[in-house]
């Protein structure tokens, strides 16, 4: 079923009507229904409900900035920086675009401007991320640039209802053919190494997947690694050192052949070794190039060969094992290293 995205776009309308139409072309082109409030009536009562209402509907937030920072509230705050602010408090996406205008304002001296212009700029210098229009470096251009490298997996969308039950029957024998490609949900995760028998990780991992024949490739993971203390047999559970932790999150391409390909960014809390090569604590980010047997549809152990490159001497090979539930991977573990674990009673 194929899927219509929207994006809320905020600014003064009058003074900022052509670059509104800029953004709305581009809008256009990537198949983005362009919602704003000069389509809508806000409530007589002065309440800001149904802007959030139209706001939580979009899956993009997209402000133009002029020259003026626009009517305010009772409270002196403007209509588009409270959109701004509530957006940014939904986690919506965010495209912010300081349009020529307001780069002008930008580099004159303060005492020369309005109240109004000096609020506009002082609300500016607090978005650490907006992109200025300069050259050729446009309107279109900025918005088009985001879009092409935002994952539309983690947007809801709309999907068209005529002809559903057709399209679902469709939809259930695709899933049925390629069950071995969805890896969507929690996994607990086994992480092993060739070369060391004494390297053990262990955690789980979260794999957002949207399971539909044009979406079905594109994988968002967030997931967090532990060594472990010891395996207490009585609990038949598996305690995990959560002092010496990794945290990462990335986005990733899956291929037919089972090749999974991506970039994360992760957070250590520890230091040791790997493969022989030191591992430092702190921020970094890299490369996961593995591949995964999609040989078996019903199978609920993923095996992820390959090897991951990062800021630390790479490429470091390893073998990723996920099971569906967490006594499979403590049986598949005691059974293929249990002589590095320590049991306990």
């Amino acid at each position: 079923m194929k899927k219509i995205y929207s994006a809320f776009i905020s600014s003064a309308f009058q003074s900022l009507r052509d670059e509104r139409n800029e953004a709305i072309d581009v809008l256009l082109d990537f198949r983005i229904l362009p919602i704003g409030m000069e389509h809508f009536t806000v409530s007589t009562n002065g309440e800001f409900s149904d802007i959030q209402e139209l706001i939580d509907d979009s899956d993009f937030f997209i402000m133009l900035m002029g020259a003026g920072y626009g009517s305010c509230d009772k409270n002196g705050i403007s209509w588009t920086e409270r959109e701004y602010e509530y957006a940014r408090s939904k986690g919506k996406a965010i495209i912010v675009v300081v349009c020529d205008e307001l780069v002008a304002l930008l580099s004159k001296d303060r005492a020369t401007l309005t109240p109004d212009q000096q609020k506009q700029v002082d609300f500016c210098n607090r978005i650490e991320y907006a992109r200025n229009v300069s050259g050729e470096f446009t309107i279109k251009t900025i918005i088009r640039q985001f879009l092409l490298t935002y994952p539309l997996t983690r947007c809801v969308g709309w999907t068209r209802i005529e002809g559903l039950g057709q399209d679902e029957t469709k939809l259930a024998a695709w899933r049925q053919s390629h069950k071995a490609f969805d890896l969507s949900g929690v996994w607990y995760h086994l992480h092993l190494s060739e070369e060391d028998d004494s390297y053990i990780r262990v955690g789980s991992v979260k794999i957002e997947q949207d399971f539909t024949p044009n979406n079905y490739t594109s994988l968002h993971i967030e997931g967090s690694n532990f060594n472990i203390t010891h395996y207490n047999a009585a609990e038949g559970r598996l305690y995990e050192n959560k002092m010496k932790s990794s945290r990462f999150v990335g986005d990733y391409t899956l291929q037919e052949n089972g090749e999974i390909f991506g970039i994360f960014n992760s957070k250590r809390s520890f230091n040791g070794e790997f493969n022989s090569l030191e591992v430092n604590k702190g921020a970094r980010r890299g490369i996961h190039d593995f591949t995964i047997d999609i040989s078996s549809p019903e199978a609920d152990t993923l095996y992820f060969d390959g090897e991951f490159h990062d800021e630390a001497p790479s490429p470091k090979q390893g073998r990723i094992f996920l099971f569906r539930s967490i006594d499979d991977r403590n049986s598949f573990l005691l059974e293929n290293r249990g002589d590095f674990v320590e049991v306990k009673e």
